[in-house]
Order: C-alpha cells, then structure tokens, then sequence
C-alpha cells in the first residue's frame, strides 16, 4: 500500500550558496566520516583529493545521488533526520520533509527518468520511500511509501540508478547483485560479483558498468551490467572509510579528467601541498630520472594529512630520507638520502612551527648529490619551538625550486618530525615510531562480556626533559575500536603533575589533524587531567551494516579517529611519568550507563588500569556497588576481580584485540593464568602465535 505524506515546499537553507552544479561532472565523488567530508574520486584511477573538508553538517550525510534534472546533489541528513540537497559548493540545504519512518537513512540515488529521490533501510518500520523532486509537481516534496523494509528486505550499503531503464542497482552483503524495480517495490537477483562486499558507494557510467567502492580497503570494482556479466572486476584503489557513501553523473562518460603524471607532497595544505595552493609538484611525464628512494607514483593532486597516499596505499613511496640523528636547535641534523641519479637536493624544516615553509626554514639549498645514498648535513638554528613538525625535500634536475610551486621533474617528500630544544633529553615509549595498546572494557564493576574492546586505543608517548625536571609531554595516538554500546569518554592523567604546572595557553591537541574547539585539560582539578574525547562517539561511526566500530566481522575500515597533543610545562617539573602515563576510561556525561545505576554517573565513573587509583573526579562510594568488583582502596588495590582479572589492559606493543562478544580468555587462552599471577605466568600471552586467531578482529 502507498500513502503520501504532504509537506510544505520549504527549504531550511543552511548553504551561503544556492547554485547546482554546472555540469554533469565525470568525477566520482565521495562523502565519508561520522561527520562527513567530500572526497573527488578519479574511478579511472583511483586518485582521490578533500574537496570540503566541512560540509556545513554535524553528523553522517548518506543515501546520495546526482539529480542531471536540476544538476543537484540529493543526500539524507543524520543531523536533521531529513532529506536534503548538496550545492556544487558541496553545503548542505536541509529540505522540509518529514521523515515518515522515523528513521534514517544510509541508501539513497536519484531516478533521472522521473526526477524522484529513493531511500532504503530495510525493517518493519522501515522501507523504500520516494520523495518528489520537481517543482512542477502537485507532490513536489512529498515523501511517498512504496513498500516496507521487511516485504522487501534487502542487505545492501548503497544503490545506483541505471542511467537509462529506470532501474536500480546495488550488491548485498552476500555479494548477490540486486535490480531494484522501485516503482513495484520489488527485488531480482542477477548473479554474485564474486568478491568480498562490504560497499557503501555505488555509481554507474553510460555504458551499464556498474562501480562499487568498498568501505574496508577503499578497492573500485567494477560489474558489467548491461553485459550480463555480473562477476567483478578490481578496477582501482580508492579511499577506504567505515562511512562511505557516493554520487556522480550517470550520464558522463569515466574518462580521466586529470593529469595523474604529477607528484605532490602530503603535508597539511597550509604548507602549499594541494593544486589549489600552488603545492610543491613534480611532473612524471616522460622518463622521469629523478626521484628519492627506491621509486615515485603518480597522482591527479595532493592526498593531505592525515589521509596521505603514503598512509592508505600498499606502496610506500616516502622511502627517500631517513634523519639519523635528532633535529634539535643550534646543531647540526643528519639525514641519509638516497636518489636515483645525480642531481639537486634542497630541504626545509618549519623550525618555528608556524605550519609554513618560510625563507628562513631552507636547511639546504641546491646540494649536488650523487646517485645512491649520502649523508646530508642540515643546520638547526637557534630558537626553534619544541614540538612534532614538518620537512620537506625535493629532488629534481634543477636548480632554484622552491618549497612550494612546479618542477619539471623529480619527487617532492614529506616527513613528519620533531624539533628538540638544546640540552633537552626526550625518552619515548613503547618507542619513536611504535605502539603500545590499550583495551578496556566499560561494565565495571561487572565483568559483562569481557571482549576487551568497548575501547581500544593505540598509542605513544614522550617525555622531554631538562636536568631540572619535565618541560614537555606529548602524545599520539589512534581509536582502533569503539565496541561500545554505552557512550564513553578518554583521557590520560599526569600522575605527578598539577595542574597549574602546565602551560595551558600552549596546548596543542589535534584530532583527524585539526585543532579541537574544547579545552582539553580538565577544569576544576588539582590533578593535571587531559580528555582527548568527552564522547568517542562523536568521532567514530559503526558503518551502515554494523553496530560497533572495528569489532565485527566484515566491519573494518582505515582509522577514523587519530590524535596528537603536546602539553608544555610552565617550569620544569619534578614528577616520573613513564610508559603510557595513566589512561582511563570514564562515562560521558549525561548518557545512560546501564540499569544498575540510578541516575548517569557521567565523570564520576572512571575504568583504570589495574591497580591504579581513579582520579579525584571519581565517586569512591561507587567501590561500594555490588558487583565483580574487588577493590580495596585501603590496601591500593584497584579494578580488579577477586581472582586478579582486570577491566583494562595495557599491551606494549600493536595488539590485535577479540571480535564483538568474543571473550578475552577464549581468544588468548594463556590470559587468565597470566593475570591472576600479576604477571608472573605466561608473559608472551598476547602473541599472536599464542591466540586463538578466528576469535581475533582482523585489521
């Protein structure tokens, strides 16, 4: 049955700009995060670059298509819980429909042929809707009910209208290639593609090919259609995402607009990386000679910070510099650079920090070098501004180049480093470039399925100290799982440090790479506390077919959230800070956290490491609930079972952590002795060697 639901033609306009796009574009496009940036996606190619990093929403914008009828974007608006359209601009204009099934939606394209929107979920209470999209029409911006989610149940992340039959398209999670007639509310199944699925972008071209792009690795099938032929084809490497979501012009052909003969950087863009901002660019055309390391790749603009192609591809092609000392003030670093030919090297290093390449940050200048590896002196003045910072080399046959700006030849490579003021000592755990794990599980002071990845955090630290005491500790690190249904918060504390020690004008925390807009030293304590998320939610989203984050099988995806933070003292300071320093888990304010709590505990409620005291926002009377808690405050004896069982863990080293609902003690059978003997048995029972590996998330 049909019904319709009448809705005034009103748009809640949340975009500067009202103007579509100007042209039926040829690109693919992507939208991806729990709050969502626009992605170009070369489908020849792969090649992919940030469009908008903000699309002026808050939360998931998924279920889109390209409207050739009016040359808009249409899309479903988790903020809102509404239908709404994407300007070329890639702003969000929230439409004034109201939403029939209560739900949103994470299926969605646009039919040309009748100039209709369709969404998808399945469930009861759910269903395939259409929404009129021309403004001629007496149901211009009515939502109608074609059929419910449970008649016509399908498994599917995304579907794609056929550029000509009317007829839409998708693949279910079993791999079974689906022809959707929306008009009748019915479903085909046409064959198996015949590869994992997992896919929340699907597009077509004028030929019937059909395009998938997969959430977990970011792999572009390709499935032809109008062929009959229904097994995939791999067809590129694009961005992988746990929210994934896609749109382009059915009606353009899949050519390659853009010239992929280049080679960018992959700094953050205020250093002059992009195209747009004039980025440091070789050109590849030709027999190019000239490149650092062992060989350079090609790409149509520059993948930036945090999402570098370094970081998402299986080559490496940042292989050309390695610092064989500290880069710290008034002496001179030591790089090894190998090149492939003699030519011209030059270097720089934003000594000051100020997320640009100046004149002053030129640490070598039209070096000749030889073909092979040499060892390149740089010299560090003065001055600098302690902290993880950027350099950047270039190797080309000419002379002259710049930081930022064209060659005709050669490779530009970018490396994250750290500068070190003079007489400073900097001990890093579990090393300079490695992790060490943290799990934690969030029922305390019951054990609940004791999976160990309600929260799983990767993680390094550094200490940077003078003979005086302590002037700088930083952290780095990345959620690798939220296998949570409660909503929870993180943070680290500075055991030993106050917090009127630090220096909290100059803070620096970054999430995804970007300044946070919160303070991220707790206000209102003695202690020095550093929350680096209130709610991991907010950061972190299931995908479209799964509950959790990175538990689930079939669920994993490139990280979604990443960090760094590096928090000065104002003196030094006398205090022992080692390893991971003190992280703990506590409840986000506000939201519920289980029934056997009257009222949300919110910051009252903190999971630490075993045998580690909860801060002074801890409510002690909450060691006083029944439970399988064992705590004896008085005896320093803290979050732990009678048998010595712990809710959090601390591995040093990149743990591979239990599948949802898979408990601890199944997957590493050697845990439990290991734990209630403190330690003493079985020492190597986080090894992979020593799991049991089906029970294990696979990365």
């Amino acid at each position: 049955m049909r019904f319709l639901l009448a809705a005034p033609a009103l748009l809640l306009a949340t975009s500067v700009s009202a103007d579509p796009f100007t042209e039926c574009p040829a690109k693919a496009f992507l939208t991806q995060g729990a709050v969502p940036s626009t992605y170009g996606l070369n489908l020849i190619t792969g090649d992919y670059q940030v469009l908008a990093h903000d699309m002026g929403v808050k939360a998931s914008l998924n279920g889109l298509g390209f409207n050739s009828n009016d040359s808009y974007v249409y899309g479903w608006s988790y903020q809102h819980n509404k239908p709404a359209r994407v300007h070329n601009d890639f702003k969000v204009e929230v439409l004034d429909v109201d939403n029939i099934a209560g739900v949103d939606f994470y299926v969605g394209d646009v039919s040309t042929n009748d100039n209709k929107y369709y969404v998808y979920r399945r469930g009861a209470t759910a269903g395939l809707y259409s929404i009129d999209l021309n403004p001629d029409s007496s149901t211009y911006l009515k939502m109608e009910n074609i059929v419910d989610g449970a008649s016509l149940s399908m498994a599917i992340a995304d579907m794609a209208f056929h550029p000509y039959n009317d007829l839409a398209y998708a693949v279910d999670s079993k791999g079974d290639v689906l022809q959707i007639d929306v008009q009748a509310g019915t479903s085909t199944v046409l064959g198996n593609i015949e590869a994992q699925a997992g896919f929340g972008a699907a597009y077509f071209d004028p030929d019937g090919n059909l395009y998938l792009s997969r959430n977990r690795d970011g792999a572009i099938y390709r499935v032809a259609i109008d062929a009959g032929i229904y097994k995939a084809d791999f067809f590129a490497k694009g961005p992988a995402s746990g929210l994934n979501d896609g749109f382009r012009c059915a009606q353009a052909p899949v050519i390659d607009v853009s010239n992929t003969n280049l080679d960018f950087g992959d700094a953050p863009d205020s250093y002059g990386t992009s195209m747009a901002n004039n980025g440091a660019r070789h050109g590849l055309s030709g027999n190019n000679i000239f490149y650092l390391g062992s060989h350079v790749d090609g790409e149509s603009d520059a993948s930036l910070y945090p999402l570098s192609d370094d970081n998402n591809g299986d080559i490496h092609d940042d292989d050309g510099v390695q610092f064989a000392t500290s880069i710290v003030e008034s002496k001179n670093a030591i790089a090894k650079v190998n090149v492939s030919a003699p030519g011209i090297l030059n270097a720089w290093i934003d000594i000051d920090r100020n997320g640009a390449f100046d004149n002053n940050d030129q640490v070598v200048k039209d070096l000749q070098v030889d073909e092979g590896t040499q060892y390149v002196y740089m010299p560090i003045p003065a001055g600098v501004k302690q902290g993880e910072t950027w350099a950047r080399f270039r190797f080309s046959g000419t002379e002259g180049i710049q930081a930022v700006g064209g060659a005709p030849n050669g490779e530009v490579e970018d490396y994250q480093v750290e500068v070190i003021e003079e007489e400073t000592a900097v001990t890093y755990y579990p090393s300079s470039n490695g992790w060490t794990t943290l799990a934690f599980e969030d029922n305390w002071p019951h054990e609940g399925d004791y999976d160990m990845n309600d929260l799983v955090v990767h993680m390094r630290t550094a200490v940077r100290k003078k003979s005086s005491g302590i002037t700088q500790v930083s952290m780095k690190g990345e959620i690798s799982a939220v296998g949570a249904s409660y909503h929870n918060g993180f943070a680290v504390r500075l055991t030993g440090v106050k917090r009127d020690q630090v220096d909290v004008e100059n803070i620096e925390y970054k999430i995804n790479g970007k300044p946070v807009d919160f303070q991220p030293l707790e206000d209102g304590r003695e202690e020095a506390i550093f929350i680096l998320a209130y709610n991991l939610w907010d950061y972190v989203g299931s995908g479209e077919l799964c509950k959790y984050y990175r538990t689930e099988e079939g669920c994993g995806s490139d990280i979604q959230m990443s960090f760094s933070a590096s928090i000065p003292m104002k003196d030094a300071v006398d205090a022992e800070l080692k390893g991971a320093f003190d992280p703990f888990l506590f409840a986000t304010p506000g939201a519920w956290h289980g029934g056997h709590f009257v009222t949300a505990p919110g910051r009252a409620y903190e999971v630490h490491l075993k045998n580690y005291a909860p801060t002074e926002a801890f409510d002690q009377s909450l060691f006083n609930e029944p439970g399988d808690d064992a705590s004896e405050p008085q005896n320093n004896f803290y979050y732990q079972t009678a048998k010595g069982m712990p809710w959090a863990l601390e591995i040093g080293t990149h743990w591979s952590h239990p599948q949802e609902y898979k408990d601890i003690g199944h997957a590493y059978p050697y845990f439990a002795e290991w734990a209630q003997s403190n330690g003493w048995l079985n020492r190597a029972w986080y090894l992979s060697s020593n799991a049991n590996t089906p029970l294990l998330f696979n990365d």
